[in-house]
């Protein structure tokens, strides 16, 4: 770890901002001070470089904590970055925190290495966070935790999820207990997952397939939107949602080899056995379920499901509306 001193030492390039406050730049060959007000607020642009003064996204969160930004945007230069999980904890009230690729640096890697866990952990505090255009791979619980908390109150508001690439998570390409999800919300509102590409999102034994998803909504996630996505190679439902989840939306994306149950599900658990209501799939392309030896279940005409569908003790009304969708069974 490099020392924070150093770090801040280093000059800032300063840029134009709303209200005159301006935007401190921090990367490698900035070597001019910083103005006063740079450090007590604002806008601030973290570079982060392989074998630059910032390095990871742990010390770039560090550095926006240090000069209290509250509208933070880490630029990640092209490259592959190993083995790196974060629990990303800067949430300034009322700000922002944008974590993307550096444009026209190449592209962006965060690779695993087949590591437990999840690639990014945000917990619940007062910024939006977005995220866009980097590719997540070989990791096995999944992509990003959004770690709200409906039972603490702590709930996570309207981020984004944009232009990722989410590939090859879970136990069949890592060594860890279990996949759970690329994108995994717990009691988050209001965020947009759009544009995105989910490959490979499979583990590794016939017990535990059915437990990685896409986009898995969980302990009450509600209000959201997942849009022009694609799903592909799947082996649980790429979309899910339990303990309450309300009012999501599905639209507008294509899935094909992907699907346990149903291409968007809801289950209801010991752990929280509410009934969610209002969420929608609409607007989809959907073709062939999840392969598996000896299986005949198409989706077609019923791309959805829930526990108890069509049993005594099913929820009432039904958690999930569908809308006008398209089955084409050879569509990529």
């Amino acid at each position: 770890m490099r020392r924070r001193g150093m770090l801040i030492g280093l000059a800032a390039t300063v840029v134009a901002g709303a209200g005159g406050a301006g935007a401190a730049a921090l990367g490698p060959g900035s070597l001019r001070t910083a103005p006063a007000s740079a450090t007590e607020g604002g806008s601030v642009v973290v570079h982060v470089a392989p074998g630059g003064e910032v390095a990871s996204l742990e010390e770039a969160e560090k550095v926006l904590e240090e000069r209290n930004a509250v509208d933070g945007v880490v630029l990640v230069r092209g490259g592959t970055y190993k083995n790196e999980s974060v629990a990303w904890r800067y949430s300034p009230e009322g700000g922002s925190i944008t974590i993307r690729a550096e444009p026209g640096t190449g592209r962006v890697v965060y690779d695993g290495r087949g590591r437990d866990g999840y690639w990014v952990t945000v917990r619940a505090g007062g910024a939006r966070t977005h995220f866009s255009g980097i590719t997540v791979q070989n990791y096995t619980a999944g992509g990003i935790l959004f770690r709200g908390d409906k039972d603490a109150g702590e709930r996570i508001t309207g981020g984004s999820v944009r232009d990722m690439v989410f590939r090859r998570l879970g136990t069949r390409y890592a060594h860890g207990r279990e996949g759970y999800g690329a994108v995994h919300m717990y009691n988050s509102w209001k965020m947009r997952i759009e544009d995105n590409h989910f490959q490979q999102l499979e583990n590794r034994t016939a017990k535990t397939y059915s437990r990685i998803h896409g986009v898995y909504f969980s302990d009450g996630a509600s209000e959201n939107t997942v849009s022009g996505n694609s799903f592909s190679r799947v082996s649980g439902d790429p979309v899910r949602a339990s303990d309450g989840a309300s009012r999501n939306r599905v639209l507008g994306n294509r899935f094909q080899d992907t699907g346990w149950y149903g291409l968007f599900s809801y289950f209801r658990f010991p752990r929280d056995p509410v009934c969610g209501t209002g969420n929608y799939f609409a607007g989809n392309t959907y073709g062939k379920p999840y392969p598996r030896p000896g299986r005949r279940k198409s989706f077609k005409g019923q791309p959805v499901d829930w526990d108890k569908r069509g049993k005594p003790g099913a929820c009432r009304p039904d958690p999930i509306k569908v809308g006008r969708n398209r089955y084409a069974p050879s569509a990529r």
